[in-house]
C-alpha cells in the first residue's frame, strides 16, 4: 500500500477547519475516538534504517489491532509518500518477511529496540458526497518514553490521503498552515524522536567535485551512486515492483560501466571480480526487466490485439514468475551480500592506482575519448546496410560512451559534456528502439511456434508486420540522432 501524508508541526490545542465549503469535496466530517498508540521502533545500533527514511516498528493501540509496519520510501517521491507494509507477529521480535525485506540495508547488522513512543491521537474522517473516504486528519501529541520517564514531546498535525492524492492532501494542508501550522520536515516519528534527518546527503554525496580534485574522489562519487541505486530499490524490487527493478538493472550497467572508464584508476583485480559479480546479478535482474519490457510493448502497441495474443501474453507471465524466482533467491543469498559489502567498503575506501592522484581536468576526458573513438570507428564501418547485431553493437558502444560523460560530468564542471551525454542516450534510445523491436519478433515467432489456434497465429502476424515497419523505422531514425552526436565541437572537450 501506498500512504501519501503531509505532516505539520503546532502547538497546544488543533481547532478543525471548516472543510465542507470552498471547494474541497467534502460533505462531512466525522470525529473518530479518540486512540492512544504504544510504538517501539526497531533499527540498528547506528540507526540506519532511520538515516534512509525507513521505519519498522510495533505498534498497539489501534483499530486494526496491534502489529508490525514497515514504511519504505518511494524512490521517484518526495517523502510526503511511502509504502506501507503490514505484518502480523509477537512484539519480540520483527518478522521474518520484514527483515527479507531489509536485507540490502541490514547485511550483517541486527535489529534492536531503538525507541518507544506514546502518541495521544485525535482524529477526524473527511468524507466526499459518495461516502468515500477522503483523507484522515489525526492531531498527535506524541511522548517518547524510558521506561516509564516521559524524555520529550512534541505535538503534530498528519492529513492522510484516503480517496485523496497528493495534489488534495497538500491543499487541504494549506488550510492548516493559514491557521498559523507550521510545515514539519516530512519525517517518520522516529526521526523526531532520535534528533535526526532521513535522507541527508552522506559526506559522499555532498562532494562538490570540480576540475582541480583529484580523480579517485569521482571514482568514489560514481561508486556511491551505483551502490545507492542498488540499495534503495532492493525492498520494491523483492516487492516484484517493475521499475525499482528496473532501476536495479541500471545501477549493475552503469557500475560495470564506471568499472572500465575508470580501470586505470582501480586494482585491476577487483575491479575485474567486482565486474563478475556485477554481471551475474545483472542478468538475473535482466531476464525479469526483458519479460517487463516485451509485455508492456505488446499491450501498448497493440490494445487491439491483447485479447487475441493473450496466449502470448500468458506465455510471458510465466516466463518472468520463473525468472523472478530464481533472482528471488539470488537475493537471499551470501554472494549477493557479499557483493553489497564489497560495494559499501570500495565507496568509502577505493582500492586506487597512483594514476587516480591525477587531476580531473588532466585525467578524465581521455578516459570518454577512447569510449568514444570505439563507437566512432564502430558506425563508420557499418556500410549502407548495416546488419542488426552491428547497429546493436554501436548503441552499446554508445551507450558506454554516455555512461563514462555523465561519470566525469559533475568534476569537470563543462556543459559540453552534459550535451554530450544527452544526444548519446538520444542514440542509444533509436537503436534500442530497433533492438526492443527485434527481440518482439524473435520471441513471437518463438511461441507462435508452439501455438496451434489459428487465431492467435493470425495476430501474431499482424504484430509482426508492426515490429517489422517499427523495426524499418528505427534502422533510418537512428541515422539523424548520430548525425548531431558526431560533431567536433560537441566533443572537442575529450582533447582539450
Amino acid at each position: 500500500m501506498r500512504e501519501v501524508e503531509v505532516k505539520l508541526a503546532v502547538e497546544g490545542a488543533v481547532e478543525l477547519p471548516d472543510f465542507t465549503s470552498d471547494g474541497y469535496g467534502v460533505v462531512e466530517v466525522r470525529e473518530l475516538d479518540p486512540v492512544t498508540l504504544r510504538a517501539t521502533y526497531h533499527d540498528t545500533e547506528g540507526l540506519r534504517l532511520a538515516q534512509s527514511g525507513i521505519t519498522l516498528r510495533w505498534r498497539s493501540g489501534d483499530d486494526e489491532g496491534s502489529a508490525w509496519t514497515l514504511k519504505l520510501p518511494i524512490e521517484e517521491s518526495d517523502a510526503t509518500e511511502r509504502r506501507e507494509l503490514r505484518f502480523e507477529g509477537g512484539a519480540r521480535s520483527a518478522p521474518a518477511e520484514a527483515r527479507s525485506l531489509l536485507t540490502a540495508y541490514l547485511r550483517h547488522q541486527t535489529l534492536a529496540p531503538v525507541a518507544r513512543l506514546r502518541t495521544v491521537r485525535k482524529r477526524w474522517l473527511l468524507m466526499g458526497e459518495l461516502e468515500q473516504e477522503l483523507a484522515e486528519i489525526s492531531h498527535d501529541v506524541v511522548s517518547v518514553l524510558d521506561g516509564n520517564r516521559v524524555t520529550g514531546r512534541f505535538s503534530e498535525i498528519e492529513i492522510e490521503g484516503r480517496g485523496l492524492d497528493r495534489a488534495g492532501v497538500e491543499r487541504l494542508a494549506e488550510v492548516f498552515r493559514d491557521a498559523g501550522a507550521v510545515p514539519a520536515a516530512p519525517a517518520p516519528k522516529l526521526a523526531r524522536a532520535v534528533g535526526i534527518v532521513p535522507g541527508a546527503a552522506s559526506e559522499l554525496e555532498r562532494l562538490d567535485l570540480r576540475p582541480t580534485d583529484r580523480a579517485g574522489l569521482a571514482v568514489q562519487a560514481a561508486l556511491n551512486s551505483g551502490f545507492q541505486r542498488l540499495v534503495t530499490n532492493d525492498p520494491a524490487t523483492r516487492l516484484g515492483e517493475t521499475e525499482p527493478l528496473h532501476q536495479m538493472r541500471v545501477a549493475t550497467r552503469r557500475l560495470r560501466s564506471d568499472l572500465r572508464t575508470f580501470g586505470a584508476f582501480l586494482d585491476q583485480g577487483w575491479a575485474d571480480g567486482t565486474s563478475a559479480e556485477l554481471k551475474w546479478l545483472g542478468d538475473l535482474l535482466g531476464a525479469v526487466r526483458d519479460t517487463d519490457v516485451l509485455s508492456e510493448r505488446f499491450r501498448s502497441s497493440s490494445p487491439d490485439l491483447e485479447r487475441a495474443l493473450g496466449p502470448i501474453l500468458k506465455a510471458l507471465a510465466r516466463q518472468r514468475d520463473r525468472d523472478f524466482s530464481q533472482l528471488s533467491d539470488a537475493l537471499t543469498e551470501a554472494r549477493y551480500v557479499e557483493l553489497l559489502d564489497r560495494l559499501d567498503e570500495a565507496r568509502v575506501r577505493p582500492p586506487l592506482t597512483v594514476e587516480a592522484h591525477r587531476f580531473c581536468s588532466e585525467a578524465l576526458p581521455p578516459l570518454v575519448l577512447q569510449v568514444w573513438k570505439k563507437a566512432r570507428k564502430k558506425a563508420a564501418s557499418l556500410g549502407s546496410d548495416p546488419s542488426n547485431e552491428d547497429l546493436h553493437r554501436l548503441r552499446r558502444l554508445t551507450k558506454r560512451a554516455r555512461y563514462a560523460a555523465e561519470a566525469v560530468a559533475d568534476p569537470l564542471e563543462n556543459r559540453w559534456v552534459v550535451r554530450f551525454a544527452n544526444r548519446a542516450a538520444d542514440v542509444q534510445d533509436a537503436l534500442g528502439e530497433l533492438q526492443d523491436s527485434v527481440v518482439a519478433q524473435f520471441t513471437v515467432e518463438r511461441l507462435v511456434a508452439k501455438e496451434r489456434r489459428p487465431v492467435v497465429a493470425l495476430e501474431a502476424g499482424r504484430l509482426l508486420e508492426r515490429e517489422l515497419a517499427a523495426a524499418a523505422e528505427a534502422r533510418t531514425a537512428w541515422i539523424k540522432t548520430w548525425s548531431k552526436l558526431d560533431d567536433k565541437k560537441l566533443v572537442a572537450w575529450m582533447k582539450s
